[in-house]
């Protein structure tokens, strides 16, 4: 890591289906090993982490017991006929296993405790329900917040139960469920007996020794266990070395909680009113009417997760605060938790952004991760950055580049390759550990990882800059309290807020709302913890706010007599039953005096009208591009998403600056040679991308021009011809140099050892310069296609290492008269090695005497290479390999 320039590393410990090793997961020799991989960093100048758990999700093992762990609600309904007296045995509920729709069900357990029995008379009509009550109530283990939408219409008057007549008659039921009671009319009465149990979830995917409870998330008390049981002994491993510097969570997919210990107090707390006897809405029924029963279950799950913000998310910061560390947080997923209020908890806020088809899961990720980050002034944004699902080593970073630029443009700022595996075996057993079928392999037995620096050095410096100022955006787009929270995107992934030609948007939760202020010019500023950030928004978009709670549509409506544009929908009602005639009233009112006057714009407008906005950049469709402001300077990202050479003209909405090109491949800082300023404020400037090529515009230093035009250079081309000799690597291709007429790929040769190669090997040639072809300046080296490595060498200088198109590097310093040696060593994938390895019999992976013994396989066995997981077969198609060409040399003319 340290050598190809990556500042450090969050280290997991996962499961999966992967060979398991000699030490336990949170065993003496764990922490044996931990205390020296944290010297290790400390040594190197590394920044370490460690998630919170084994697995990815989310906070658990053997140590949590079923009453520390996540709970949910379980019931039992019994129905009465027609009796004055009710004297029998209410059994106790069972485990509700359709909770979880088949998807990684878990065991039942016998853990169970009351709440509550209750009395109800039967209504007419058992089979109606609320619509999508197992969401609303949080029954469901993967609910999603498009599920929480309330339902509107008036429902059937035979299915509902009047409030009024819910009796709670615990004190009737003995130890043994034995319930002795009187209605107190004849007729059909149901009795719910309701308690809670575990949630049965496990932390996943744990490693074996690993695997338990998931802690609950509403308790402190619990959190308590979970953090004394592990992350205190792994934080005491590190004996107070610098180099650990944050805990973890990662992104949270251990399903829904409803219940904890305190939960009907804190909600009579927070609420105002009495959960137990509403308890019957969360079995789907419906009290007094539609509206009181989504109420009810809106305030039930806003409190909910308001537990879990102070409980889980914030009481580890805390805790990890005491400890002088910082904690990062993945803040999304199937979990009662709002997504931007939980990255504001975060020191570190990470997204995650994948490998391969762009899904609007991860743009959404990105969106309200990067957003919230800004509005809570947070300089880094961090990202599980490439993820992948196949894990097959056919990536490369010119092939990555893209997504990653991308991710750049929406708001992130760092990258955390996913994965580094470590390599417990002999050096020579490669390509060796990886993450099964998850992640890209950004480790050391990657063919091209140790020649990666190049593409390490482009990454720091875009980074540097993204770091050093403010993310700018002109849309601030808010959700409202319709959900409750916003923990995830949908079942069906819908983007809420789609990108906008030219205009920028930063997404965040409604609680923003209250660090809001707004300037003499209508711009929207945002205070955070007392700091005026500098976010500067020209308009605000509500979204998911059909319903609002009166004190935020008494803040919207105050920031629009201040100036603020706005656009929002008509409120219809508060979600909450606190209070609900008052705050109804309030919202009434305040509609007829700013909807209604259209002082707050209504949305379907918002699409035309932020037409009249001057966009911030104007390019080509296939680009992106983003601003960061430091200081006065403005420096625009831009970055060509195609993997072809691009023309493009791209204008900027600044204007009486010279506009700059900052390179981040190679660290040049050039004038920008063909630009023009307009008379409304803007500046256009032509670029000529490169394929998958970005640049940052930078408007620093003023400037009275009005433009400048000057002639793109030509170049005379003359072609690299005659023999190239190759030297390949010995272990691993033919034992001595060979010899080309010309250059070819290498899985198209005859000969198997080139054919299946992988690995680095040496071309060199020979050609010829006179005195006249030196006299023009600058002369670049073109290497045509390359997959996917080359270090390039003239005359015994070093001229850097070369991973994307074009494969160019200028030679004007070190090219001389006469006779020049150039070098090029070439560093292809692992693919085809391992695709040519099929041929042969496999390992017995049951058995493998030498892997055991830290040795390597025997220097005779065909079969080469090793993995933790096979992932090709030998009909598979070889990929393109080695110095394809042409190469020839450039003279500007």
């Amino acid at each position: 890591m340290k050598a190809v320039g990556i500042g450090g590393f969050l280290q997991f410990d996962a499961g999966l289906n992967l060979p398991q090793g000699p030490v336990i997961y949170n065993s003496p020799k764990f922490h044996e090993i931990y205390q020296f991989a944290i010297s290790e960093a400390e040594r190197l100048g590394l920044d370490a982490g460690f998630h919170n758990t084994s697995g990815w999700s989310s906070s658990g093992g053997p140590w949590i017991k079923p009453e520390n762990s996540m709970k949910m609600l379980i019931w039992r309904d019994t129905i009465i006929e027609n009796t004055k007296s009710i004297d029998l045995v209410l059994k106790p509920p069972t485990f509700n296993i359709d909770r979880w729709n088949g998807k990684n069900a878990p065991k039942k357990s016998d853990f169970y405790r009351d709440i509550v029995v209750l009395a109800y008379p039967t209504p007419k009509d058992t089979s109606i329900y609320l619509e999508n009550w197992k969401e609303k109530s949080l029954y469901a283990q993967d609910a999603k917040p498009d599920k929480f939408i309330p339902y509107l219409k008036p429902s059937n008057s035979d299915a509902i139960i009047s409030f009024n007549t819910i009796i709670d008659i615990s004190n009737n039921m003995d130890a043994n469920g034995k319930i002795n009671w009187n209605p107190p009319k004849v007729g059909n009465w149901t009795i719910v007996r309701m308690g809670y149990t575990t949630t049965g979830a496990n932390n996943r995917p744990a490693s074996k020794g690993a695997i338990g409870l998931e802690v609950d998330k509403l308790s402190r008390k619990a959190v308590d266990v979970h953090w004394d049981n592990l992350v205190s002994k792994i934080i005491a491993d590190a004996k107070e070395k610098k180099a650990l510097t944050t805990v973890t969570i990662d992104s949270y997919e251990v399903g829904m909680q409803n219940w904890t210990d305190e939960f009907a107090s804190e909600f009579k707390k927070r609420r105002g009113y009495e959960m137990i006897p509403m308890l019957v809405c969360a079995t789907g029924r419906i009290v007094d009417n539609t509206e009181t029963t989504e109420r009810v279950l809106w305030d039930f799950r806003f409190t909910i997760a308001e537990l879990m913000h102070e409980n889980y998310f914030g009481y580890f910061a805390e805790k990890c605060h005491e400890k002088g560390l910082k904690l990062a947080i993945e803040p999304y997923g199937s979990g009662a938790f709002d997504a931007p209020t939980t990255t504001k908890i975060a020191d570190l806020p990470m997204t995650e952004f994948w490998d391969g088809p762009v899904r609007n899961l991860w743009q959404w990720t990105s969106q309200v991760v990067s957003g919230s980050a800004h509005l809570s002034g947070k300089s880094v944004v961090g990202a599980e950055a490439f993820t992948s699902m196949t894990g097959n080593y056919k990536d490369a970073p010119y092939t990555l580049k893209s997504s990653g630029d991308l991710a750049f443009a929406k708001g992130v700022n760092r990258y955390y390759f996913h994965a580094f595996a470590h390599q417990p075996w002999n050096d020579a057993v490669k390509p060796g550990m990886s993450f099964g079928r998850f992640g890209g392999n950004y480790h050391r037995n990657n063919t091209w990882f140790p020649k990666s620096k190049a593409w390490m050095e482009y990454i720091a410096r875009c980074q540097y800059i993204f770091q050093s100022g403010t993310y700018q955006a002109d849309v601030l787009a808010l959700y409202g309290d319709e959900r409750a929270f916003n923990c995830f995107i949908s079942q069906n992934e819908p983007i809420d807020v789609k990108c906008l030609d030219g205009i920028n948007s930063d997404l965040g939760g409604i609680n923003t709302l209250n660090d809001l202020s707004v300037e003499k010019n209508g711009v929207i500023r945002v205070t955070y913890k007392g700091k005026l950030l500098d976010n500067r928004y020209k308009v605000i978009l509500l979204k998911r706010a059909d319903l609002m709670l009166p004190e935020h549509v008494a803040k919207l409506c105050e920031l629009a007599d201040k100036g603020a544009k706005i656009y929002a929908p008509k409120p219809l009602r508060s979600p909450s039953l606190s209070n609900a005639v008052e705050a109804d009233k309030l919202i009434q009112t305040l509609i007829q005096k700013y909807w209604e006057s259209g002082k707050i714009r209504n949305p379907k407008t918002f699409n035309e009208d932020i037409k009249k906005i001057t966009p911030d950049c104007v390019t080509p469709k296939e680009f992106v591009f983003s601003r960061t402001k430091i200081g006065n300077d403005d420096y625009y990202f831009v970055s060509n998403q195609k993997h072809e050479n691009t023309e493009a003209k791209c204008r900027f909405r600044v204007s009486g600056k010279q506009p700059e090109i900052w390179d981040p491949t190679n660290g040049t800082i050039t004038d920008a040679t063909n630009w023009t300023m307009f008379e409304d404020g803007t500046t256009e400037v032509q670029l000529d991308m490169d394929p998958a090529g970005a640049v940052f515009v930078v408007f620093r230093k003023p400037t009275s021009a009005k433009g400048l035009s000057t002639p793109k250079p030509t170049f005379n081309q003359i072609a690299i011809d005659g023999k190239w000799t190759v030297t390949f690597d010995p272990k691993w291709g033919p034992k001595n140099p060979i010899e080309l007429d010309s250059l070819q790929t290498w899985n198209q040769s005859t000969n198997e050892e080139i054919k299946y190669f992988s690995g680095s090997a040496l071309y060199k040639n020979e050609f010829t310069i006179s005195k006249k072809q030196m006299s023009t300046s600058p002369i670049y080296l073109d290497l045509g296609k390359v997959e996917v490595f080359a270090k390039v060498t003239l005359n015994g200088k070093e001229l850097g290492t070369l991973w994307k198109a074009p494969y160019r590097v200028e030679i004007s310093k070190s090219i001389k008269k006469g006779i020049n040696l150039l070098e090029i060593e070439v560093t292809n994938l692992w693919v085809n090695r391992l695709i040519g390895d099929e041929r042969f019999e496999d390992f017995d992976r049951k058995n493998i005497d030498w892997l055991s013994k830290g040795l390597a396989p025997s220097a005779d066995a065909p079969r080469k290479t090793f993995l933790a997981k096979s992932i090709w077969k030998k009909e598979d198609v070889l990929v393109p390999s080695g110095l394809i060409g042409p190469v020839s040399l450039l003279f500007t003319k």
